[in-house]
Order: C-alpha cells, then structure tokens, then sequence
C-alpha cells in the first residue's frame, strides 16, 4: 500500500511538472505573438505617417495647382478684354470718317461700337455677382446681388396690401433697408409657388411687375414680394431678368455704370453698417438736396429769414432788405400810420 502511495505522489509531482512546463511553453509562444503584433502596428503606424505626409504635400501641390489656375485664368482674361479693346480701337480707326461707296460714292454712317470689357460680342450686357440697379418705382438704386440660380428676381417686401387700381389689382408694400423706410406701389402680375430649401411646403407669393433701369439699359421685370430684411441684399436679380440681356461673370463686381448716380443709393447690409459704424453716411448729399429742394421743410436760421435752408447759396433774403434796396416798391404800413395818411388825403380833398 505505502509504495502505491509512493508511486501516486510521484506520478502527481511529474503531471504537474509537465503542466508547468506546458504553461512556460505557451506564455513564451504568447509572447512572441504579442511581439510580433506589436512589431506590424508599428510598421503599419509608419506607413500611415508616410501616406499622411504624402497626402499633406499632394493637398499642398493642389492649391499650388489652384493658385496658379486662378492667375492664368486672370492673365486670360486680361488679355482677351486688351485684345478685345485693340480690336475695337481698330475698327474704330478703320471706320472713324465713315465708308466710302466707290461705286455711288456715297459714305455710310457707322453704328458706335459697343464696350467689349461691359459687353459680349453678341451684344449681351457683362454683370458681375453685384450690380446698382434702378427700380423706378422706389426712386431709388438698389445694390442687387446676381443670381443665375434663381428662377425668379425678389424684392424686400413687408406690410403688404392689395388694392384696386382701373379695376386692376396692384399692390402696395414697404422696404426696410439702411435705416429707410421706402413705400412702392406695382401692378399685380401672378402668384409663384417658391420652395424654400429649408422647407418641404411651398410657399405662394405676390409676383408684380418693376421698371428697372441698369446703365444704358431699361426694362421691365417680375419680382416676387418676400421679406429679405435680415438677408444681406434687399434686392436679389434672377433668371428672369437675365435670360436673352446679360451674362454674368462672378469674378467680377458692378460692372454697369449707376443710371442714377446722384439719387438716393441702397447699398448691401454689410457695407452700410460697415459705413455706419465708420460715421459716414452714403446718401448725404443727396438728403441734402432733398433739404434744399422747392416745397420742402424750411430750415431757418437764428436771424428769422436770412438763410432759407441748409445752403447758403439758395437762400433767400430778408424781405425787409429788398424794400430797403428798391425805394419803389410799395411797402406795408403800420395800421396807425396808415390810418393818419388817410386821413391828410381826406382833409386835402375836403380843401379842393
């Protein structure tokens, strides 16, 4: 029995030798495993820093790319419009006295030739992304921003009514822009269902009729009526108004010249404020004008009539001057004065 239980222990003691061994074996094997994965996510750490830095230099490489694309295309455009003046200059030298007709000897007018940096060849007007616009109806000129993406021209619209005018519908509706209050009135065209990109429902709004002058060039366009007083332009020019009359290059900004030069002016929110903020008012000339204009509110001065007002030069004077300058006008009297004449002329006719 002892050396059964001798030869148990002795068994159990190699078992539990060879597990031991065992164990060592497979942590050792565990161990080159995890020296081995740490050695390739170090290799493939490498490998992602080199292709981040191979992408870093190709984004630079692009917008070296880009930069250079954007002055080539400058230069190319700089000398089309120099070659395009040449060409007109040429022409124009060619065709300065007229052409002669050998056979009937008679000379032929020629038509004045267009501006080519305002103008395509085919006759097309040259917009940039803003252009001054006139719209009659405001007796003003709106900074408009140009947008070929727009299927419909808009204008800044609130408190909107609808009225009768000849028995047709017109409406009538305010601006609020650079601290002005302009009030319109315009003849009723249709309704445009518009679809905002931050909705799904559609919205019906008013489209009317504006006479609208840009340059040389007049016309007379639909407008839909929408609120755009938090928006940066109060008026915004779209397909409607572009389609068949201009081409619009948006590297460029107001091209056309200001039909109205010396009237009231509505810039875009950011340039007034930015005026504003600097003290600097952009219409004070003209609301000077208007202080100064026959049948406005008189302004006058501490010496009750001499300066009628805010200009000098316009001012009118003193009546009490022009009877002391001119001896033959007549002049009013007090009423006791008048009343003592009166009575010299009765007594002399009473004499006779």
């Amino acid at each position: 029995m002892h050396k059964i239980l001798t030869a148990l222990a002795l068994g159990l003691l190699v078992l539990n030798v060879a597990l031991a061994a065992d164990d060592k074996g497979q942590n050792d094997k565990t161990a080159d495993q995890l020296i081995a994965l740490h050695g390739t996510i170090q290799s493939i750490n490498e490998e992602l820093s080199s292709q981040r830095a191979q992408i870093g230099s190709m984004r630079s490489d692009i917008n070296n790319i880009d930069a250079d694309a954007a002055a080539f295309r400058r230069t190319v455009l700089d000398e089309l419009k120099a070659l395009r003046r040449q060409n007109q200059s040429l022409v124009d030298s060619l065709f300065a006295g007229g052409q002669t007709d050998g056979a009937a000897g008679k000379v032929s007018t020629v038509t004045p030739l267009r501006n080519y940096d305002m103008q395509t060849p085919d006759g097309k007007m040259f917009f940039g992304q803003t252009e001054f616009i006139y719209v009659k109806e405001a007796n003003a000129t709106f900074e408009a921003r140009i947008d070929s993406g727009a299927a419909v021209s808009s204008i800044s619209a609130v408190n909107i009514t609808e009225f009768e005018r000849n028995g047709k519908k017109w409406f009538r509706f305010h601006m609020q822009a650079n601290d002005r209050d302009l009030e319109m009135e315009a003849p009723f065209v249709r309704y445009s269902d518009i679809r905002q990109s931050t909705k799904d429902t559609l919205t019906r709004r008013p489209v009317v009729s504006l006479n609208l002058k840009i340059g040389d060039f007049s016309t007379a366009s639909e407008f839909t009526l929408a609120d755009r007083t938090h928006m940066q332009f109060p008026l915004l020019i779209g397909r409607t108004m572009l389609q068949d009359v201009a081409v619009v290059d948006v590297a460029r900004s107001n091209i056309q010249k200001r039909a109205d030069p010396n009237g009231l002016v509505i810039l875009d929110r950011d340039e007034y404020n930015k005026l504003k903020k600097d003290g600097v008012n952009p219409n004070a000339a003209y609301d000077e004008r208007q202080k100064n204009t026959a049948g406005q509110i008189a302004y006058p001065s501490n010496a009750y009539g001499t300066n009628l007002g805010t200009d000098s030069n316009l001012a009118l004077p003193q009546a009490v001057k022009e009877r002391e300058q001119d001896p033959g006008t007549v002049t009013a009297q007090p009423a006791s004065k008048a009343t003592e004449n009166k009575a010299k002329v009765k007594d002399k006719d009473q004499d006779k």
